[in-house]
């Protein structure tokens, strides 16, 4: 035992021996400190790496939403010129009756994608943001999510916006037209509107609904509104899909050793 090694020296007063063993034990907590934690450096730089990749994982699935959500907006933007330029010649919905009736409706839906927080969340829960060594990493993380919590306070805004679309479309439609849209496309979209075809070949009740929009002058006075909640999503998405971007390239360029 080095222990009784250290003793029996100190007992024979052979210091040159003494002061040898203490060094050799010295250097062997020193050199088992350093293993240790040499390996917990390696266990940290591992659950690092983990949680970038689960974080551009999200990311990723972020941007795709975010995508959709652009393209929504876009969508909806159309669908509220539809409307305006219906409202100015009823005539001008023969070309896209299908459009038309969709957007009587849906001109002022809106939407937000949810974006994938659960990484980010269990980093700052879990105290195991100290393992992502770049500030500026952390930094871009924390500006991504904040803008996003910061955007959502409208959200309440934006279903009033609907809700008050909804009251003035009310009677436009035939409750045929209300039907057809609900039971074949109850949400139109950029990937399902191309295939959609109102069996009405005659579109009597289509430019009848566009006369009934002309003259509701309360609801031609609200469609710039309509519009201008899609310009604003378009704006609010494309900023949102700018920090994801630029989130994502930081991710990437700090995945390695």
């Amino acid at each position: 035992m080095v222990i009784r090694r250290i003793i029996n020296r100190f007992r024979t007063r052979d210091w040159a021996a003494l002061v040898s063993e203490l060094v050799i034990v010295i250097v062997g907590i020193f050199i088992a400190i350093q293993v240790d934690r040499w390996w917990e450096q390696q266990d940290d730089l591992q659950r690092e790496q983990l949680y970038i990749a689960r974080l551009a994982e999200d990311i990723e699935r972020d941007i795709e939403a975010i995508t959709y959500a652009i393209d929504l907006a876009d969508f909806r933007l159309d669908f509220a010129n539809i409307l305006i330029a219906a409202s100015r010649d009823p005539e001008t919905v023969r070309d896209q009756p299908e459009k038309f009736l969709a957007a009587v409706q849906q001109a002022a839906f809106t939407h937000t994608p949810a974006l994938s927080s659960d990484t980010f969340e269990e980093l700052r829960s879990t105290g195991n943001l100290v393992l992502l060594r770049n500030g500026e990493l952390k930094a871009a993380l924390f500006e991504y999510y904040r803008y996003d919590e910061g955007q959502r306070q409208y959200q309440s805004l934006q279903l009033m916006t609907e809700i008050r679309h909804f009251e003035f479309a009310a009677k436009i439609l035939s409750v045929e037209q209300h039907a057809w849209v609900q039971d074949n496309y109850y949400v139109f979209g950029p990937r399902t509107v191309a295939d959609a075809r109102y069996p009405d070949a005659d579109m009597p009740g289509v430019i009848e609904a566009a006369g009934r929009l002309q003259n509701a002058p309360d609801f031609v006075a609200w469609l710039p509104q309509a519009r201008g909640i899609q310009l604003d999503l378009t704006r609010t998405h494309s900023d949102r899909a700018r920090l994801a971007e630029a989130l994502l390239e930081l991710l990437t360029r700090n995945t390695g050793p």
